[in-house]
């Protein structure tokens, strides 16, 4: 049986297979942080406000970002719990172009969730989300860019031939 901490958790890295921002929110206390290492990367904190913006700008380009726990570490002493994980992207096709191979868009990913929960469990009060800095930078950062050229080059054409 696990615990709530344990359920909550992963239904918080389930929720990037939609990337359904109102299932964030429904995890996360209203004062949550969500903070991403490490350091290198220059990502600042996100309150619950600033992370639904960042959720909603990555599902205008994918379709989701599936992460699937590899292991789980589940601490009631700390009232914590740890998922280390991995992930693959799906952009959306209207985003994607042929000068870069449609396996290189299927970016996968590793990652390190540390959930801080409230006293019920039932809350995330801090997610401590480590990435891959390497190749977050050298490979997803520049298919995020491309992707929001084409998505722009689209809607500018769209507005163009109205």
């Amino acid at each position: 049986m696990t615990s709530t901490r344990h359920q909550t958790a992963l239904h918080f890295i389930q929720a990037f297979e939609t990337l359904s921002v109102d299932t964030f929110l429904s995890l996360q206390t209203p004062t949550c942080q969500h903070i991403f290492a490490p350091a290198s990367l220059s990502v600042p904190p996100k309150n619950n406000a600033a992370f639904a913006a960042h959720i909603a700008g990555i599902k205008q380009l994918m379709e989701g970002f599936p992460v699937t726990a590899k292991e789980v570490i589940d601490s009631q002493g700390s009232n914590q719990v740890v998922v280390w994980a991995t992930s693959e992207t799906r952009f959306r096709d209207e985003v994607k172009d042929t000068g870069i191979p449609e396996d290189e868009w299927a970016y996968k990913g590793e990652y390190l969730f540390v959930f801080t929960m409230d006293e019920s469990g039932e809350k995330i009060e801090r997610v401590l989300e480590f990435l891959d800095s390497k190749k977050t930078k050298d490979t997803l950062g520049p298919l995020m860019a491309r992707a929001r050229g084409n998505k722009a080059r689209i809607e500018g054409d769209k507005f163009v031939s109205n």
